[in-house]
């Protein structure tokens, strides 16, 4: 009984050693979108506390000359006039799909494609994509909801108020930051892990810790 208990079964880990090369593509491509919508989501909460400090700053309030609103009849637009120091931001679920899906399927083969363009050009293309992408969404939730989960009040809404022209520099940056995401997460060497097979035994494992360490 003892001999018995003192013995280990070789152990394996089911399927580790098959590789994963299309199974992880479809699985790191999921990963990547809900990176987009958890990222973008974190940022639009932050971003309300941004707005209310930077306006207050000299030149650089310019940037912030938009009226970002959401549907009177939800009585959230009062946020604007809380104490910055509180921290309080806001922003609706439908926009984890609504960045997840600009970032994956816009920012991402835009990138691919222009590569070699300069930053200041596909911070352009970015910009204006994304513009056009934020009014149609907008328009496609209000029909969806009833409600206009944003619009926008100032002097340059544009498409049914859905966007601004003011907004147009945000969107640049955001689609950079986007594309500094994507072009981290598509490191060769983070690529050939994720591709390669996984520890298939205890020995196996223990030593991928050691080279984590």
């Amino acid at each position: 009984m003892g001999l018995q208990g003192s013995r280990r079964r070789p152990v394996r880990i089911r399927r580790a050693d098959m590789k994963r090369s299309q199974r992880m593509k479809v699985a790191f491509g999921v990963f990547r979108f809900c990176l987009y919508g958890m990222v973008g989501i974190s940022s639009e909460i932050f971003f309300y506390n941004l707005v209310r400090i930077a306006r207050d700053v000299p030149f650089l309030g310019a940037l912030f000359q938009f009226q970002w609103q959401v549907d009177d009849r939800l009585g959230l637009n009062n946020i604007w006039h809380t104490p910055a120091v509180t921290a309080y931001g806001q922003c609706s679920l439908w926009m984890f799909l609504i960045y997840g899906v600009a970032c994956f399927f816009f920012v991402e083969p835009v990138f691919r494609r222009m590569l070699y363009q300069h930053a200041s050009a596909r911070a352009a293309v970015y910009g204006i994509g994304i513009l056009v992408f934020e009014a149609f969404s907008g328009l496609l939730l209000e029909r969806l909801t009833g409600y206009r989960i944003w619009y926008y009040a100032d002097a340059g809404a544009i498409f049914w108020q859905m966007t601004s022209l003011y907004i147009l520099p945000i969107w640049m940056l955001t689609g950079l930051i986007a594309e500094f995401i994507y072009r981290e997460l598509m490191d060769p060497d983070l690529m050939a892990a994720l591709e390669s097979p996984l520890p298939a035994t205890p020995e196996e494992t223990e030593a991928s810790f050691q080279l984590m360490r």
